[in-house]
């Protein structure tokens, strides 16, 4: 199966939209890499019925050296019916995304990522010929920076609106989507209305994403649409298993129907 039938086939089955991020941070747990690994683990296994996909981020477990990344492959066998997305945001010229791409889905074992747009499409063809996996490329942003750059004008419309067309055209295998953050609720809507690629909608909880209308703006009928990340919110309750549950009820809620 490709990443966006197992993505859509975990919503349906868990009736969910709510991917967790694992982004562990050393200030926050104790014991290095060793904690860090033990510490998500538990919030793998408190909070599986209720997500249909894990997001690490790159950093997190780079930051431990290369135990990071062993710890990272142990934490991906401790799920193996959920799909992985490896949040790296990688961008570069193509013989180095070819060596990211084969470190993401080959060494790592991930079944999706996270890639940056800025070099172009010969860029993210390197990602995008890897037909089993996931491709999701940055386009609307949930960070306040985001409006720097991928608000210019361009040709009469901002950069956001580009970035969604050069993905259209790189979808050739069905494999790619957008990232939109749910703290731009208004691009979500306008982004929807000219894509119906999957969008993955970051900025969930910590960052104040907006649920409701984020996820109304991007829901199109399709279960992998609307997959929609909280990270920290997760990570650090003290309940993750209940805090998990609460957002994904609340998406469903605004979804209007069944995932």
């Amino acid at each position: 199966m490709s990443y966006f039938e197992r993505l859509r086939a975990a919503a349906r089955d868990r009736n969910t939209l709510l991917c967790v991020g694992l982004d562990p941070d050393p200030d926050r747990i104790e014991g290095g890499v060793a904690g860090a690994l033990r510490h998500c683990r538990e919030v793998v296994r408190q909070t599986e019925e209720n997500v249909c996909c894990y997001k690490p981020n790159s950093a997190f477990w780079e930051q431990y050296g290369p135990d990071g990344w062993s710890a990272l492959m142990e934490l991906r066998d401790e799920a193996p019916d959920t799909p992985f997305l490896f949040d790296g945001k990688r961008g570069d010229v193509g013989n180095t995304m070819r060596a990211y791409a084969r470190t993401v889905f080959e060494t790592l074992g991930m079944d999706a990522a996270t890639v940056n747009p800025y070099l172009g499409a010969d860029s993210l063809d390197e990602f995008t010929r890897f037909a089993d996996r996931g491709v999701y490329v940055l386009c609307r942003t949930s960070n306040p920076g985001a409006r720097d750059l991928q608000h210019l004008d361009a040709g009469g419309r901002p950069v956001y609106l580009h970035v969604a067309e050069l993905a259209e055209r790189l979808n050739a295998k069905g494999n790619v989507g957008l990232v939109v953050g749910a703290t731009a609720p208004a691009e979500v809507a306008e982004l929807r209305r000219i894509s119906g690629l999957p969008f993955l909608l970051p900025g969930v909880g910590a960052q104040g994403g907006e649920v409701e209308a984020s996820v109304r703006g991007a829901w199109n009928g399709d279960p992998a649409s609307c997959l929609v990340s909280a990270s920290r919110g997760v990570l650090y309750a003290q309940s993750p298993s209940r805090e998990s549950a609460a957002l994904k009820a609340q998406i469903n809620a605004a979804t209007g129907v069944r995932a």
